[in-house]
């Protein structure tokens, strides 16, 4: 029998599992992360044999390694272009460093695209060879699988999904410089932006209006407000979803998904933004493009990115010798 290694780096935590070729978890866990430089993927290496040996996998029986790292990549040579979190700055050659340790294929990319196509294998994807994942969080990320194949594009930003200019009144700055980005408005920053914007030009008052004057709301305390029947903070998460279907109509006539992935905090305000995204995403798609498209929820949480990290391999080695 043979296996892949996978590691989904983080700024806090690695998760790292052992996998069989169908993408089923032998074993997962986690180690702390080591922010001193490099020595994250010796600590990684070490703690993979440590695993191994327990259970009586040798190096010879791995097919290979994915990784999922937090920074902007180079997908066809392994290296990451820093990442803020891990404390890495300039060019990190990870593959290279990783075949110090390991000599088989090593597989390297962004931690939201190897977030997808654990969506795309195991999660809302439903194994599909068409999806696109929007993943809610602090920003918005995400990864488009066309064809069985993660979408890079010739620098590899391909897929930045959260920096689809949307806002074109062009309200709030983003962190990449820009103005009008998906992630000022459907974040949870987005959230809490279009909150302070409109709610001062309301004449409705919210059952949340001590928590947004004395700015300590939350996007959290939004979505519960709305199910509930807070008609300030339904006005708010349909702005949201009215951004996330804009976002969504123009994938499905750029790679045609059969299911779009909602994941992330955000997406934890459950079916009522689901609902939303999806009434005003059957308003604006071209027709042919959205028949028989589906808008779910991330099912995988956080094993999303090792599960899509072992998909690397199971992509790019294992499929590609089997075609």
């Amino acid at each position: 029998m043979t296996y892949i290694l996978s590691a989904d780096i983080g700024g806090t935590t690695c998760k790292l599992g052992i996998f069989d070729e169908k993408l089923d978890i032998v074993e997962k866990w986690e180690i702390a992360t080591n922010k001193a430089g490099e020595g994250i993927l010796e600590n990684i290496s070490d703690s993979f044999n440590v695993h191994l040996k327990k259970h009586d996998i040798t190096l010879s029986d791995v097919l290979g390694m994915g990784i999922g790292v937090p920074g902007p990549i180079d997908f066809d040579n392994g290296i990451v272009h820093g990442a803020v979190n891990l404390n890495w700055t300039g060019k990190i050659e990870v593959r290279k460093i990783m075949q110090q340790y390991f000599d088989g294929p090593i597989y390297v990319d962004n931690d939201a695209n190897v977030a997808a196509l654990g969506e795309k294998f195991k999660g809302g994807g439903q194994n599909e060879s068409d999806v696109v994942c929007i993943t809610l969080g602090t920003g918005v990320g995400g990864g488009i699988v066309s064809n069985d194949e993660l979408v890079h594009g010739h620098n590899g930003s391909g897929a930045e999904i959260g920096h689809f200019v949307v806002d074109h009144e062009k309200r709030f700055r983003c962190n990449c410089g820009m103005k009008g980005c998906l992630e000022t408005v459907a974040s949870a920053t987005g959230v809490i932006n279009l909150v302070h914007y409109y709610y001062s030009n309301m004449s409705v008052k919210s059952s949340i209006h001590d928590l947004i004057t004395t700015k300590n709301v939350s996007a959290k305390d939004v979505f519960d407000a709305a199910k509930i029947g807070d008609e300030f903070s339904l006005f708010i998460i349909d702005k949201v979803a009215n951004y996330i279907a804009y976002a969504a109509s123009i994938m499905s006539v750029m790679s045609n998904p059969k299911y779009i992935i909602i994941g992330g905090g955000v997406s934890k305000a459950g079916d009522i933004l689901i609902e939303y995204i999806k009434e005003h995403y059957e308003k604006m798609t071209f027709k042919p493009a959205k028949e028989d498209t589906e808008i779910v929820v991330a099912s995988l949480g956080n094993d999303a990115g090792i599960i899509g990290a072992a998909g690397l391999i199971k992509t790019y080695v294992i499929d590609k010798e089997n075609a």
